[in-house]
């Protein structure tokens, strides 16, 4: 009689076991934050396109009009700049901003023709009333060309008057310029030295530091919150305090008109934050800004885009490279960026 040996079969023991885990662990640890760069990395060209997209329609603006579309547009009576704060036209209606005017030359010809203009105001975006005859409320949600895909913009954003319903959030606005607009960019208090402001015409020939070299149009988000409004009858909700811009247009306050414009001054850094604390009266947060880490995305009077460092060279005197930028017309040498 033959004896047969068992066969012994060895399997993993504990120690083996939580060794294998440990390493398949590390492996994904080591994997995820690079899935998550390759996701961000084509966001941001993604973002980088809309931007594009925008240029090349602020072109065909340009080519049909012979100008840049206005930061937004004012009509009728002239607002009595010497006392903005009493002054009753700046609290009347809405008006249009680049945003919807340059519909027709981003392929939304259809929801251009959805807005209802007015002599005094763009009253049928901003107050959110009936659009034609299908009540149709395309103007109160963000539209794809104008989201960054980093971001997540509000559905539908609130206004600070309810009476004024809600606007499409944004997350590109014009450049206003490198000066502080305080209480009011748009008001006229000052002299605004960039590309985008209230019934701005500018054409090549006024951005003599060269196309190339000026600002257009930037990226705002989420976290840059513009000022706080607290309605009186409800104080403890702010109605104007979410992030981003609007791309219908301005409301019926001036001091909104962040949501459209914003400057490079240097109490603005890119990719800076409004304070949670700040309220109505307070000076609100008026710079750029993105969820993209580092810095931001820009397109450039001449249609290219880049993407600017928050680390930038800033400051008033001497004007820093993103202060140059900003200005269409300072006669200055803008250094490598």
């Amino acid at each position: 009689m033959s004896h047969q040996c068992p066969v012994r079969r060895r399997g993993f023991t504990l120690v083996e076991l939580l060794a294998v885990i440990a390493i398949i662990g590390v492996l994904i640890g080591l994997l995820l934050p690079a899935v998550q760069a390759a996701r961000e990395s084509s966001r941001r060209s993604l973002c980088s396109n809309n931007l594009k997209q925008i240029g090349l329609a602020m072109h065909n603006h340009l080519d049909a009009n012979k100008c840049f579309p206005s930061g937004f547009v004012l009509t009728g009576t002239t607002p009595n700049f010497s006392n903005i704060w009493s002054d009753p036209i700046r609290f009347e209606g809405g008006y249009v901003a680049w945003g919807a005017m340059i519909l027709p030359y981003l392929e939304q010809q259809e929801v251009f023709n959805q807005l209802t203009f007015s002599e005094r105001s763009f009253s049928g975006v901003m107050l959110g009333r009936i659009i034609g005859s299908k009540n149709n409320l395309t103007h109160t949600r963000p539209l794809p060309a104008y989201s960054c895909p980093s971001d997540v913009l509000p559905t539908r954003r609130k206004n600070w008057n309810f009476l004024l319903g809600s606007m499409g959030s944004s997350n590109y606005v014009g450049v206003y310029g490198r000066t502080d607009g305080g209480r009011g960019q748009l008001c006229g208090e000052l002299n605004p030295n960039g590309t985008l402001f209230m019934n701005s015409k500018i054409t090549p020939t006024n951005v003599l530091d060269g196309m190339s070299k000026t600002l257009l149009v930037g990226e705002l988000g989420t976290d840059q919150k513009h000022w706080g409004y607290f309605d009186s009858a409800a104080a403890s909700q702010v109605l104007d305090g979410q992030g981003a811009g609007a791309w219908p247009g301005v409301p019926s306050q001036f001091k909104f008109d962040g949501m459209v414009v914003r400057d490079v001054h240097p109490k603005h850094p890119l990719n800076s934050q409004l304070p949670a604390s700040m309220i109505d009266g307070d000076e609100g947060q008026d710079g750029f800004g993105s969820k993209h880490a580092g810095g931001g995305s820009f397109v450039f009077c001449d249609g290219a885009v880049r993407f600017i460092s928050d680390s930038i060279d800033s400051s008033s005197s001497p004007l820093g490279t993103y202060q140059r930028l900003g200005d269409r017309a300072d006669g200055l040498q803008v250094s490598d960026f």
